[in-house]
């Protein structure tokens, strides 16, 4: 029997001076990237409001700062040449203070926020190989926490540990395993079993941690003969692992996915995905919801929409020089789990 949830939204809007108030009622919002751009959204695809306005560069892997007031990404700053020159960028959630982290005209990434909002954990390729670093955002010193091969990190809850694709003494995509180690790169181990012997190579991409931080959810590729296989997995801290084999029920095998992330208390996840059994196909993002295994898409073109990330009591989808919405704190009472 499902148990409903139970939702109180308080939202204030107070503008001093003003003759007119506008009040936006938002639970929480999705940052994602659309073509070139930055974008955010309400939950249900709606209110959809673009940050960045690119011409010559392209902007990547979005996240959410802690507080749901910044986003740092990732931007590509040369579009002929995407994965030779890339660096870090902040932005406000409104749209404004753009603000770039990183110079080194090289290749760096796939940021993650530590917990407390002061570090920002990334894949560098300034010693020659992607590594995972550390960067502190009140001196903007950086430290390398891998070495070996690495990338994609995120941070666990508490700001113990970091999960990560590993790519262990081998090389491309192939390679690449789910790894968990101790914030200053100590401790470095699998978190997900091995595939058999004789089981087709296995990869693992995109890992994130639940917010009770007792599960990652990632994505998995089987490298088979006759085509890759994609899958949505959840793996359990020390336990066991479930597949989200409903997914490719509905949507086949023929399908490319990308950034995989949590929502709604670790109740819903959401996704990127490329329908390569249709025509001229492109991105769009999904909303998979565990205890009804409902299946909602969210975005429809034109172009690619990918690289989600959610964040709660995020600040209104308005662009900035609107009318200034303050809100309040969203409770959810008996939230159920995968």
């Amino acid at each position: 029997m499902k148990t409903p949830h139970v939702r109180i939204l308080f939202c204030v809007c107070c503008l001093l001076g003003c003759w007119s108030i506008t009040l936006f009622c938002v639970e929480a919002k999705i940052v994602f990237c659309d073509g070139e751009n930055i974008c955010v959204m309400n939950d249900d695809g709606s209110g959809k409001h673009r940050l960045t306005d690119n011409t010559t560069v392209k902007d990547r892997r979005p996240r959410w700062s802690p507080d749901g007031t910044k986003i740092v990404f990732t931007r590509y700053m040369d579009l002929k040449n995407l994965h030779t020159s890339s660096e870090l960028f902040i932005i406000n959630a409104d749209g404004t203070h753009l603000q770039r982290l990183t110079d080194n005209h090289l290749n760096e990434g796939s940021p993650s926020w530590s917990p407390d909002g002061q570090h920002i954990a990334f894949t560098s390729h300034r010693t020659g190989k992607h590594e995972i670093f550390v960067l502190d955002l009140a001196t903007l010193a950086v430290t390398q926490i891998t070495k070996g091969g690495a990338a994609s990190p995120d941070w666990s809850p508490d700001g113990t540990q970091i999960v990560y694709e590993n790519f262990g003494d081998g090389v491309g995509l192939a390679q690449k395993s789910i790894y968990v180690m101790d914030a200053d790169g100590q401790n470095p181990h699998p978190v997900v079993a091995a595939p058999p012997p004789n089981a087709p190579p296995t990869s693992g991409f995109f890992p994130r941690w639940s917010a009770d931080g007792q599960r990652i959810v990632y994505s998995e590729v089987q490298w088979l003969k006759e085509g890759d296989v994609e899958k949505i997995v959840v793996q359990r801290i020390g336990g066991a692992r479930r597949v989200i084999t409903d997914i490719n029920d509905r949507l086949g095998n023929e399908w490319l996915g990308t950034f995989v992330c949590w929502m709604e208390d670790d109740t819903a996840i959401l996704f990127g995905i490329e329908r390569r059994d249709k025509p001229n196909p492109n991105y769009d993002i999904y909303r998979y919801t565990f205890n009804t295994q409902s299946l909602k898409r969210l975005t429809r073109g034109p172009g690619n929409q990918d690289w989600p990330d959610w964040t709660e009591g995020a600040l209104s989808v308005s662009p900035h020089g609107k009318l200034t919405t303050l809100w309040g704190e969203i409770k959810r009472l008996d939230p159920e789990h995968p």
